[in-house]
């Protein structure tokens, strides 16, 4: 048995060292066996925070009343059937659930205004929607489900099926199209191919594509004329999510331009590959080079530690925790971080509320890709938190209130304890913002242990150098660590160059920034551009 008060002092200790005495991090990141073993020790202790899979339960309802609660035993479909989350803790009624109504209250923007992030950017935010999007994906149909592969895969470029896959692919034995991914040159700038043709019908070539999500209900609510000016840039992506916004189009339009100049590469140094071997393997270095984006670009900015994490895949070889993925429905709540975006951004010098620019690729075309990666740079995200959520994403938010409802997620406390911090019995332990104390007293009553977990994440204060606060922090390097680095594709008997090629490996070991990929993939003649997720690397 787990001694919990021992794992809480361990826990306190090594976040008050990573978090302080930057000259020793350096120093230990200087030299390259301590800092292996540094990283192998830190991404351990962050991956054994909580219990590892298989988890004993699932989102699946009891099969006697498919409306009732979920069911609180473990059965061999809830151990196997993938369609539904997986979940880290039984389902729980909680004593108190205050009117949406009134939660909403929680989520506005307080009349002084906004709080904007001390350091995190427009790109981190999008980088987080776009990245996310590829793996926590409710079926709208029955919120209870999902339709994700549970992998990070990058199929918001490639899609969940072989037949969405097939799709997007040039499927090509000539010379110069080879494992190649659709695409129309405009001007110097290489995009997808336009989903619909002239009179908005989607193009039978992509009819197997799933409709970008959302956009028939957003572009009905325009007038005609411009919903048909904004459908003439929607992209045949096979992702449902990737048109979503400029800037995850962007993202999604720069690993498109990635895989093909892969599978360039790929088609020089083999002259003997078909077309299917090609593109089969730029795809597996795609896809690597995403996980060690997200883990030394984007982790290492959430994490309020001066250690700088490395994606090493020998870290979990031989770790009880390298189980297969499957998503919990509490990671899936936990990523609801509409608070970071803005109720406005800038193009090419012009203000835009941000409820205008949905599926709006024309924001794109009109600066280019790295032009817009660059300015998302510049432009600062908000701070994550209660009573910072522009209007128009309100109605999002208690979506998530109503989900965790519905799988009958336990409270905050309940999380708290699981993830190894102790309960709390004052909300002056949870924030030391007076009114958030005040809003959470007035609907949860006086005892802190009523408090659901999607309020609890977002009540907490962000602490220094930290993106995000305390708890949403442990619960994702909990989960990323343990659903990236267990990729079949950096197992031990995969991570090779039989799988990647010299040539890939080259290209993984060259890759640990956003900025690497954007810097090779910049239209002809480009200057290159200074991208980041954080504000300060700017400087």
């Amino acid at each position: 048995m787990r001694d919990k008060s021992r794992d809480g002092l361990i826990n306190r200790v090594e976040a008050y060292l990573l978090s302080r005495f930057s000259l020793f991090w350096r120093l230990v990141m200087a030299i390259p066996p301590l800092r292996r073993w540094a990283n192998k020790r830190i991404i351990g202790r962050a991956a054994q925070r909580a219990p590892s899979r298989p988890h004993a339960l699932s989102s699946m309802p009891c099969k006697g009343d498919p409306s009732a609660a979920m069911a609180g035993y473990t059965s061999w479909e809830s151990l196997t059937d993938r369609n539904w989350f997986s979940r880290h803790l039984p389902p729980r009624t909680l004593k108190v659930y205050p009117d949406v109504k009134l939660v909403a209250e929680l989520f506005k923007v307080r009349a002084d205004g906004p709080v904007i992030s001390e350091d995190s950017t427009v790109l981190f935010l999008s980088f987080a929607q776009w990245f996310t999007d590829g793996f926590l994906m409710t079926d709208t149909a029955d919120r209870r489900r999902t339709h994700t592969s549970h992998h990070i895969d990058l199929n918001p470029l490639y899609g969940l099926t072989r037949e969405q896959t097939h799709a997007v692919r040039m499927m090509s034995e000539i010379r110069g199209e080879r494992g190649r991914l659709k695409f129309e040159e405009i001007g110097d700038e290489i995009y997808a191919p336009k989903l619909y043709d002239e009179k908005g019908v989607v193009k039978p070539e992509f009819a197997v594509l799933r409709a970008p999500l959302g956009i028939g209900d957003y572009l009905n609510r325009l007038p005609a004329d411009r919903a048909a000016e904004i459908r003439k840039y929607v992209f045949a992506f096979a992702g449902d999510r990737a048109n979503s916004t400029p800037f995850t189009t962007m993202l999604n339009t720069l690993f498109l331009r990635e895989h093909n100049r892969l599978a360039k590469i790929l088609e020089t140094a083999y002259p003997a590959w078909d077309d299917e071997r090609i593109f089969q393997t730029a795809r597996n270095i795609n896809i690597v080079e995403l996980i060690k984006i997200v883990v030394e670009d984007y982790i290492n900015h959430i994490s309020p530690y001066h250690f700088q994490l490395l994606a090493d895949p020998k870290v979990c070889w031989r770790e009880y925790w390298n189980k297969p993925n499957w998503i919990p429905i509490e990671f899936n709540l936990l990523y609801r971080w509409h608070s970071l975006v803005p109720d406005s951004f800038m193009f090419e010098g012009e203000r835009v509320a941000a409820k205008e620019v949905g599926f709006d690729n024309s924001f794109l075309m009109a600066s280019g890709l790295a032009s817009l990666a660059a300015s998302a740079s510049q432009q600062r995200a908000w701070e994550i938190g209660l009573f910072n959520t522009a209007p128009f994403l309100v109605p999002i938010e208690l979506a998530a209130v109503e989900q965790s409802r519905t799988h009958l997620v336990g409270s905050y406390n309940d999380y708290r304890e699981v993830y190894g911090y102790p309960r709390v019995n004052q909300y002056e332990q949870i924030t030391g913002d007076q009114g958030k104390i005040d809003a959470l007293r007035r609907l949860y009553g006086d005892d802190p242990d009523n408090v659901e977990l999607v309020i609890g994440l977002f009540a907490e204060d962000v602490g220094p150098r930290a993106a995000v606060p305390p708890l949403i922090g442990r619960m994702v390097a909990f989960d990323a660590f343990s659903q990236a680095l267990t990729n079949p594709l950096l197992a031990e008997c995969v991570f090779n160059e039989n799988t990647f090629t010299k040539e890939g490996l080259g290209v993984i070991a060259a890759t640990a920034r956003l900025q690497d990929v954007v810097n090779r993939n910049l239209a002809a003649g480009q200057e290159s551009v200074v991208i980041s997720m954080q504000i300060t690397k700017l400087d």
